[in-house]
Formats: C-alpha cells, structure tokens, sequence
C-alpha cells in the first residue's frame, strides 16, 4: 500500500520551486539578443546588396553568421535560456532491473558535432574560392589553415562518435539510478548504480566540482549524501548544469520524493515528467532579484 500523508500535515501534489541558485543570467540574455540582432542584420544587408556579392563575399559571410550562430548557442546555455522550457526529451523510461521511472537526459553534443562538421566544410569551401594560381602570403596561410585545420575538425568529429563518456540519470520509485556510460570504439561499458531514496541524507546544490572549468560557480551540481556508512562511494554527484532541465527543479523534485515517501510512484507515470517543469521566465527573474536584494541587505548591514 503506498504511504500518504498523515492527517494534518501539509502535503502537495507538486514539487514547490525554490530558488537556491541564479536562474536567469539578464546580462547573459541581452548578449542573446544582441547576437540576434546582429546576424539579422547581416543576413538582411546580405540578401540586399546579393546582386553585388561575389562567391568568396559569399563564403565570407556564410563564416560570420557561422560564428555568430555559435556565440548565440553558447550564451544561449549560460543565461538560462535554455531551461525555460521543458525538455520534450525529457520522457518516461524502462530500466532493466529497476523498472519504469523519469529519464533525466544529458545535453548531449550533437549539436557540437555538427558545428565541428561544418567547420571543417566550410575551410575546404574557402580554400576552393579563396585559391588562385598564383602563389602569395595570402594564399600559403589559407592553404595551411585548409589542410591543417579541416583535417583535424575532422578527427574531432570522427573521436566524438569513437570515445564517448556519458552519465545517464533516471528517478524511480525505488531511488535513483546513475548510469556510467563509456565507449571506446568497439568496446562499451557500463555501471549502474541505485541509490534508494530512504538512503538519501542530503540534498545540496553545489558549484561544478573541477577546479580548471572556467565559470565553475555558474555550472552547478547537486551533491547527494548517503546515509549508510563503510560505502565505497559515500556521495553521489549529479551533473546538473550538462542536464536538459533546470537544476532548481530538478533539485525540488529529489527533495520532495525523499520527505515523501508516498509521491515516489508518480515516477512512473506517463505524465511525471511534469513534476520537472520550471516556472515562467518572469517569475524565475522576479526570484533572481528578489535574492540579488536581499544578498545586497545582508551586505549592507
């Protein structure tokens, strides 16, 4: 029979958001659409002037917005933006062992892969238009750049689908279960682990735990502690800031699934992905400065 709630005690059929860490970066989001706006213009000032536009004005172009499209995904990760919404990858899932619960998905690099891809098409294409009979300075360094850098984004390409590591995070509602995933070439390995959840004796909200990332406090993690002692593994570590969803929610539904044990097996529902949708994006912005003036009082006392 499942555990509910004694009388009297308050109990919610959600998890309640609670804003423990920055949420929506606002200098981050005007790079954003700044960004935009600036490859909208190029674009717009290209497809005016077109008649004028030479092939090699062309591939020129085609390299800033290229790079202006890359700034726009990189700031678009740090400012928040990318957890407004909830992840349609966000989905149930089926665990050998362990039964149906919620799959908690990575990022994942596609995108990455594919940037380096066109990358490497878009110097072999420069060297195809930039290149002339005759030999100058000008012409040594895009060859040099063509035959040196294509290659090696290349490789890059081929070495993303050759050495693959992975964490793979799935709630259930028998605990938690973190899979490490690694593939090298043909060889794949796995271990799974299954933290129960009345083994769980603390939920934190943690900076990245790498020294050498840059902008380590803005990548955060959530630090589980285990109760039972003599273990091999006394904390396990959930790389929030490389999951599809917001680490505050992902953070509020832990806690809410360990105080209550009687809400665990909404985990395998269909419809339990809800349980990790954020707020708005004006009320995650209201509780960032909510916080930011009251961090400005205690300082000022």
């Amino acid at each position: 029979m499942t555990d509910m709630p004694h009388p009297g005690v308050a109990a919610t059929t959600m998890p309640v958001w609670v804003r423990e860490r920055r949420s929506i970066h606002l200098g981050w989001c005007a790079a954003v659409a700044s960004l935009f706006l600036m490859m909208v213009s190029v674009v717009l000032c290209a497809v005016r002037v077109r008649e004028m536009l030479s092939l090699s004005a062309v591939v020129w172009l085609s390299a800033t917005v290229y790079l202006l499209a890359v700034f726009i995904g990189l700031t678009v990760v740090l400012s928040g933006l990318g957890s407004t919404r909830l992840s349609r990858f966000v989905r149930p899932i089926q665990v050998e062992g362990i039964g149906r619960g919620l799959s908690i998905p990575g990022r994942g690099d596609f995108l990455m892969r594919m940037m380096v891809l066109v990358l490497a098409l878009m110097l072999f294409l420069l060297n195809a238009v930039v290149r002339n009979d005759r030999p100058s300075p000008r012409q040594a360094k895009v060859e040099l750049l063509t035959f040196v850098g294509a290659p090696a984004c290349l490789g890059f390409f081929v070495l993303g689908y050759v050495i693959v590591n992975r964490t793979r995070i799935s709630l259930h509602p028998e605990g938690i279960a973190h899979e490490i995933y690694r593939r090298r070439a043909w060889k794949v390995t796995s271990e799974m682990t299954v933290l129960p959840w009345d083994d769980i004796a603390d939920l934190q909200l943690d900076a990245h735990p790498n020294p050498a990332v840059p902008n380590g406090q803005s990548m955060p993690v959530i630090r589980v502690t285990r109760r039972s002692a003599g273990t091999d593994q006394p904390e396990m570590v959930i790389m929030a800031c490389e999951k599809k969803v917001e680490p505050n929610s992902l953070l509020a539904l832990l806690r809410w699934c360990r105080d209550n044990p009687w809400a665990r097996e909404q985990l395998g529902r269909d419809e339990a992905r809800e349980l990790l949708r954020p707020p708005n994006l004006l009320e995650r912005i209201r509780a960032d400065r909510a916080a930011s003036a009251s961090a400005a009082e205690v300082s000022a006392q």
